[in-house]
């Protein structure tokens, strides 16, 4: 078995429907055949398990006190025939993790590179730019930066992009959330790209977008996964090519030919 591939989601600032992208994703990687584990790496806020209606999201103190195993800690989520996933998180709204260091980072992140059950791990980073938060997005092997056309939401994905270029030397790839349209996306991306480009001499890579959908502020109130209860919505089509995207992209260190180069 493999070592499973890391895709870490963040973001600038909250707001920008990161862990609703990190559940819709995970059961759309998942649709792509991969074996999927959702990680809530927000240590202070989990909250993945409320957007799923699960009572529990696993125990993820239990794995970092060795008290238990991996296989032991997680919940199953279900997406159906197919988009079933695994969940592991902290207690939601028990703020039980909400103190610990960034030493917690690379210890995470060796149980779960040691996983090799799954395909790909997706880490849900608590919004903003704590130190804790750039050394997840820095340890992982990519990082997915959610922003929206809010201009607020346009600053903190910077400071976010800058942060982890100077800690990993790495970019993240921009994935546009809650965009009016394809046209509002792409300008979103192009605004975020020139102004790193201007300052850092780098860029992130635009991966794409996903629209607005009543559909899924129905999935966010009903508590379950987007694409099990709109498959055809076009936000759930969003999900799966992004998805179909960021499989095609391959190991860690290859071209990203699913890519959208905008610069």
């Amino acid at each position: 078995m493999n070592t499973p591939k890391l895709t870490a989601i963040g973001s600038g600032k909250g707001g920008t429907g990161k862990t609703f992208v990190a559940t819709s994703l995970a059961s759309a990687f998942a649709l792509q055949g991969e074996r999927v584990l959702l990680c809530d790496a927000d240590l202070g806020l989990s909250n993945s398990s409320v957007h799923l209606g699960l009572e529990s999201g696993g125990d993820l103190a239990g794995v970092l006190s060795d008290r238990l195993s991996l296989s032991q800690a997680i919940v199953p989520v279900s997406g159906g025939q197919r988009g079933s996933f695994d969940l592991i998180a902290a207690p939601a709204g028990s703020g039980a993790l909400a103190n610990v260091g960034q030493a917690i980072a690379g210890r995470l992140i060796a149980k779960l590179r040691a996983a090799r059950v799954y395909d790909r791990i997706l880490l849900d980073l608590s919004a903003g730019v704590d130190a804790t938060t750039i050394q997840f997005a820095a340890l992982a092997d990519e990082t997915l930066l959610v922003l929206t056309a809010d201009p607020a939401s346009l600053t903190d994905a910077y400071a976010f992009a800058k942060l982890q270029l100077r800690l990993s030397g790495a970019m993240p790839l921009a994935l546009v959330n809650l965009a009016e349209s394809e046209a509002e996306a792409r300008r979103t991306g192009e605004t975020l790209i020139k102004t790193c480009q201007a300052f850092l001499k780098v860029a992130p890579d635009y991966l794409g977008y996903v629209p607005r959908d009543s559909h899924a502020v129905t999935a966010i109130r009903r508590q379950s996964p987007l694409l099990t209860l709109f498959p055809q919505c076009p936000a759930s089509r969003a999900f799966e090519s992004l998805a179909r995207r960021l499989v095609s992209c391959g190991a860690p260190g290859k071209a990203e030919a699913g890519v959208l180069k905008l610069r």
